[in-house]
């Protein structure tokens, strides 16, 4: 959105997405999504990414993923919906896939303008192996991402 001056101006935040993979730094970020929630009147969408991809690293060769997607999805469901119990008015959304670009793509399919997340702050090696799924976000996303160090 251009103002009359010609300088670009944010267009407002009437849906905020807040990625959780239930973790402690994602419970502080849930608190900065509540703020800013507040702040600009918006809902808040909790998005739960189910990662099929690193499932399937850590099962056993000779176990398949398909076992063990139910128990996932089971648990997903009671977590988000402790969390939806938390927060009135919260939209809730589990997804299965690899996490990084569905958050970003997330983003646009729910209508969001903005994205609150925790980062986990892992570095060096930690960080090499496990990469980090917020600087993927802050890298790619299309709308403004607002990161929380647990």
């Amino acid at each position: 959105m251009t103002s009359p001056g010609g300088v670009n101006q944010p267009s407002a935040v009437s849906r905020i997405l807040l990625p959780t993979d239930f973790s402690k730094p994602a419970e502080a970020a849930l608190e900065w999504g509540q703020r800013m929630a507040t702040a600009f009147a918006a809902k808040l969408v909790l998005l739960h990414v189910i990662d099929i991809l690193r499932t399937a690293q850590i099962a056993p060769p000779v176990v398949t993923v398909d076992p063990l997607l139910p128990i996932l999805r089971d648990e997903a469901k009671r977590h988000m919906e402790e969390w939806k119990t938390r927060v009135r008015g919260a939209e809730a959304v589990i997804l299965e896939g690899p996490p990084r670009p569905m958050i970003v793509d997330s983003a646009i399919d729910l209508r969001c303008q903005m994205i609150v997340m925790g980062t986990h702050g892992r570095s060096g090696l930690a960080h090499l192996l496990l990469g980090s799924v917020a600087e993927y976000v802050v890298r790619h996303s299309k709308v403004p991402v607002l990161t929380i160090r647990g």
